[in-house]
């Protein structure tokens, strides 16, 4: 079971990952990725510059890219629009059927397609439930729903568990190398 919720790789945030090494190292094509504290903070009205400049550049070196969200559809789609790509939302994740939704809408395979999320047992859970690359990013804010109040402690547990005993590690730095 705890192989099923370690991510791939553990980054700070998605500017630690190299979209150009991604794309050609790791020979991705697609990107599904969540939306809070992800691509904008839990809560947050407004998206960072910085947010809209990163996925522009993943779209401008071919890379598809599309929200997989468990928030409410006006909330996915007003950033979706902002950021002109596809989403899904209130798919419930980690289920089977909001990654599968993801794929279809990004038309690429399995195996040239990465989750990237700030939570272990909805983003990292679901992606490696269908053998998909996935990668934990701290999340944006410290704020969250109740319900993944909860979870944000499990995590830290197991977090702090495999990093304690080599299992993973915090990249430093940009991902891939």
């Amino acid at each position: 079971m705890f192989e099923m919720l370690k991510p791939k790789k553990y980054v700070n945030s998605v500017y630690n990952i190299d979209l150009s090494k991604l794309k050609k190292v790791k020979n991705i094509k697609g990107i599904i990725i969540d939306l809070d504290n992800t691509l904008v903070g839990w809560g947050e009205k407004e998206i960072d510059q910085k947010m809209i400049d990163w996925v522009k550049e993943a779209k401008k070196i071919g890379l598809k890219i599309c929200i997989v969200s468990n928030t409410n559809s006006k909330r996915a789609e007003k950033f979706a629009k902002i950021l002109n790509i596809p989403y899904h939302s209130k798919y419930f994740k980690p289920f089977s059927i909001a990654f599968n939704h993801g794929l279809k809408i990004l038309d690429t395979p399995k195996a040239k397609t990465v989750v990237i999320g700030d939570q272990i047992f909805t983003d990292i859970l679901g992606g490696n439930r269908l053998k998909l690359q996935t990668i934990l990013v701290t999340p944006l804010v410290k704020r969250d729903s109740i319900g993944t109040y909860f979870q944000r402690n499990l995590e830290k547990i197991l977090l702090s568990f495999w990093i304690k005993k080599g299992i993973i590690k915090k990249e430093i730095g940009n991902w891939p190398k």
